[in-house]
């Protein structure tokens, strides 16, 4: 089958999405928890790894992406945990939109526009 690298990289990016949001909310429940270490979610640095990485061999690297979760250095305070759930939210809205168009775009390709 042939797979297409835009529904697969959004497909990455709504799962790292729903891990960010697992994140945070963890965060958030653990604000005044004694030696808590804030968590966050490692995958825009993959993405900037991989364009790093030579043209002939990204098909290859793109694979190994994956959303894993981090324990940050410094802990983050509990405004910039909401506001970084807003964003996440916020992103998942364009990711999802973004992926609805790629799919109207691949049905009317198979479809043709039959405007009778």
């Amino acid at each position: 089958m042939n797979h297409d690298n835009t529904i697969e990289l959004i497909s990455l990016a709504l799962d790292a999405a729903l891990m960010r949001q697992t994140a945070i909310a963890t965060n958030v429940a653990n604000a005044n928890t004694q030696n808590y270490r804030t968590i966050d979610v490692n995958f825009e640095q993959q993405l900037n790894d991989l364009s790093q990485v030579p043209d002939g061999t990204k098909e290859m690297t793109f694979s190994g992406i994956k959303p894993v979760y981090a324990q940050r250095d410094t802990n983050s305070s509990l405004d910039e945990q909401i506001a970084l759930g807003v964003q996440n939210a916020t992103q998942y809205r364009a990711l999802i939109k973004g992926l609805n168009h790629k799919l109207a775009i691949m049905k009317l390709a198979v479809q043709g526009n039959n405007q009778s």
